[in-house]
């Protein structure tokens, strides 16, 4: 294999940010986080020499993505090591496929697994690697930037871990709502998946759950999760 193909770029795309990492020598390293809005003119990606690996659920990203040498898609047509039961599988968003393969190859076992970010995903692997489905929820920032857009007086709130479940005021009320509703819908969610699978092993990931992750029934916290999946699916690809 030429010594250029040892190291890869990879690329997970987000509705509201990017994160861009190498793979090399079978390390992830030098990650970056940015703006999905300031991909386009992202020095990292006009100046790269190496074969970009994205997950991305952001069609007109993609078209730009199209133009550059060297770029490999993982979706419902490429994704490896596991298999997704569904008639239409292309509608799956490749993060949620990179996140369940990651979390399979993690545990070899059924997973369930949680992102938080612009939404909040729930994605079920079964015990012989089938990605079976899952469920979808608005994650906390809409459902805050929500309240601002359509009352008068709410201000944008950012949710911090709290402990007093009784907010005071219009700010501490809404801080209050989200943290433990969130919670709850979570946790809610996750007995669900249990009663369906007692032996299910629980991962979370993603940004907006790292406010939620000491109050939730995970079993393992994994922030790079959807990396590891790319990483995955590198070592699969190009066989090493």
């Amino acid at each position: 294999m030429p010594a250029t193909m040892r190291t890869h770029l990879l690329l997970d795309v987000g509705n509201s940010t990017t994160v861009i990492a190498r793979y090399e020598q079978k390390k992830i390293s030098e990650k970056h986080q940015i703006k999905t809005s300031d991909l386009i003119n992202s020095t990292i990606l006009k100046e790269n020499k190496f074969p970009l690996i994205v997950s991305s659920v952001v069609p007109e990203i993609d078209l730009y993505l199209q133009t550059l040498p060297n770029v490999q898609f993982v979706r419902h047509d490429t994704i490896s090591g596991i298999t997704l039961n569904s008639p239409t599988p292309e509608q799956f968003g490749a993060d949620r496929l990179v996140n369940a393969m990651a979390a399979y190859s993690l545990v070899k076992s059924s997973s369930l697994i949680i992102d938080s970010g612009t939404a909040i995903t729930f994605c079920y692997v079964d015990k012989s690697g089938t990605y079976q489905g899952g469920s979808i929820f608005p994650g906390m920032h809409i459902a805050s930037q929500s309240l601002n857009d359509y009352t008068a007086k709410i201000p944008l709130i950012h949710v911090s871990p709290r402990e007093n479940f009784i907010g005071k005021n219009t700010q501490d009320a809404v801080q209050a709502g989200l943290y433990y509703g969130y919670i709850d819908l979570i946790n809610g969610a996750i007995a669900r998946y249990r009663k369906y699978d007692p032996a299910v092993t629980v991962i979370g990931t993603g940004n907006g759950l790292d406010v939620l992750k000491s109050a939730i029934n995970i079993d393992r916290y994994e922030p790079d999760l959807i990396l590891k999946g790319l990483a995955v699916w590198v070592e699969t690809a190009y066989h090493i």
